[in-house]
């Protein structure tokens, strides 16, 4: 890292490049530098850009200001605009008055009970994919384990969405969404709005899975307003949340953008998160010991349903501790509307501010031996003693995505199912670098066998 450059007296911060600042290395990897930084500076870290400074936040009472006690002065960022072209105002980016009313009008859809009906929907899917693991371990084959769950997890999102799995339509829509994030994690750190607009084979590649995407939701959308026939599905639960009076109803663009927004971020986010809880679970027995014999107790033999959920608390805590050293979004910025201070800085209106839940998930101050895996960490006793901001993946305040029941009900569905049955080997890098995505992947995809377990 560069030397480092007041910004007041005591306040340092890496000093980066003439005119483009620290934005190049932010750019290239931004995980490795903020880490840097981090370790390097401490809790508030200026962090010089181009016409501006940012300030990286690491201490968890910083981050408790800016998501809850003063939320209302800090907006999402102009760089979540590069993410609209295929979330349009959903609710990852939209913001203000649009945010308010559509959580408003989503928030009844993502009731415990409701989200709880599609937990079989789940357990189902999770048992025809593993019809192909058996194959694969009667072959002895190896396959690529991050391509696998993003499968599974983008049919789970698709069945409880939509009713079925949709086929061929199913396949081209993976496809569309998986080139959707690779453009999109690009497009973030781009200085200008230029390279989006240039008639490279990428872009048109992207302009065409977006316009896939959204014809499909918008026909989808159409023929259940014609037939009157919403569905038991999350769509159906979201078109009649949609209707009502003119004050409080959702336009059919509107939602599709919410569609698109669940469907984008529901299967990426939950995919990494149990592409990594497996690797964990495979590298250390002893957890996956606990983890197997609880569900042997909880499950007898048959598939989880909604009701064995809280029986699985061992298996919650695994995915919990997952959740903080491998945080599937892992960085987030929002941008202040007044003059503020934070930690005795002064904080000047439109100034941008980074969060990282990586970063305040392993701070030494908080988590003893903090690469160390351990889900007693959420022993009740050990989460009274942390403040919760200390721990958000999937972050904190008002704003704390609408979906992580679904999310977590959804893990404790595929976790036991797949190790009930299997043993996995991971067969790729053991220490893999992290690629710089919206989502915590690592930067070459996991490979692995699978053997099924012989019971005595």
């Amino acid at each position: 890292m560069n030397s480092s450059v007041l910004s007041r007296p005591g306040l340092k911060g890496p000093r980066g490049y003439p005119i483009l600042g620290v934005w190049p290395m932010l750019r290239s990897n931004t995980l490795g530098f903020l880490k840097e930084c981090s370790r390097t500076f401490g809790d508030i870290v200026p962090l010089r850009l181009p016409m501006t400074t940012a300030y990286l936040l690491n201490h968890p009472a910083h981050v408790e200001h800016v998501l809850q006690t003063n939320y209302r002065n800090y907006s999402k960022c102009a760089m979540m605009e590069r993410l609209k072209p295929i979330f349009g105002n959903g609710l990852v980016t939209s913001d203000d008055e649009l945010w308010t009313r559509q959580r408003k009008l989503m928030q009844p859809s993502f009731h415990r009970k409701k989200m709880e009906a599609l937990a079989p929907v789940m357990a189902a899917c999770v048992t025809e994919h593993l019809e192909a693991w058996r194959r694969r371990a009667k072959a002895g084959e190896e396959f690529n384990l991050s391509d696998d769950i993003s499968c599974l997890t983008l049919e789970i999102v698709l069945r409880t969405m939509f009713g079925s799995g949709l086929g061929e339509d199913g396949a081209y829509l993976a496809r569309s969404l998986v080139l959707a994030n690779e453009v999109i994690s690009k497009r973030v750190w781009d200085l200008t709005t230029l390279p989006a607009l240039l008639p490279t084979k990428k872009n048109r590649e992207f302009e065409k899975s977006v316009k896939l995407l959204h014809g499909f939701v918008d026909r989808i959308v159409a023929e259940r307003r014609k037939t009157g026939v919403f569905g038991e599905d999350l769509l159906g639960i979201l078109l009649e949340a949609s209707g009502g009076t003119a004050e409080d109803s959702m336009s059919d663009r509107q939602l599709r953008d919410e569609v698109v927004t669940l469907m984008l971020a529901g299967y990426e986010s939950t995919a990494t998160m149990v592409a990594w809880s497996i690797f964990f679970l495979s590298q250390h027995p002893a957890h996956l010991d606990r983890m197997r014999a609880e569900t042997d107790d909880v499950l007898l033999g048959r598939a989880p349903d909604a009701g064995d959920l809280k029986g699985l608390e061992y298996t919650r805590r695994v995915i919990q501790e997952v959740g903080r050293l491998r945080p599937s979004i892992w960085w987030f910025a929002r941008q202040a509307i007044a003059d503020d201070h934070i930690g005795g800085e002064r904080i000047k209106a439109g100034t941008m501010v980074f969060i990282s839940q990586y970063l305040l998930h392993t701070l030494p101050d908080v988590w003893a031996d903090p690469e160390r895996f351990d889900p007693d960490r959420f022993l009740p006793e050990n989460v009274a003693q942390r403040s919760r901001f200390a721990y958000l993946p999937f972050g904190a305040g008002p704003r704390v995505c609408i979906g992580s029941g679904f999310a977590m009900m959804e893990m404790q569905i595929i976790l036991p199912m797949v190790f009930r049955a299997f043993n996995v080997e991971i067969t790729s890098d053991l220490k893999p670098d992290f690629g710089n995505f919206l989502s915590l992947r690592p930067n070459e995809d996991f490979t692995a066998r699978a053997v099924l377990r012989v019971r005595h």
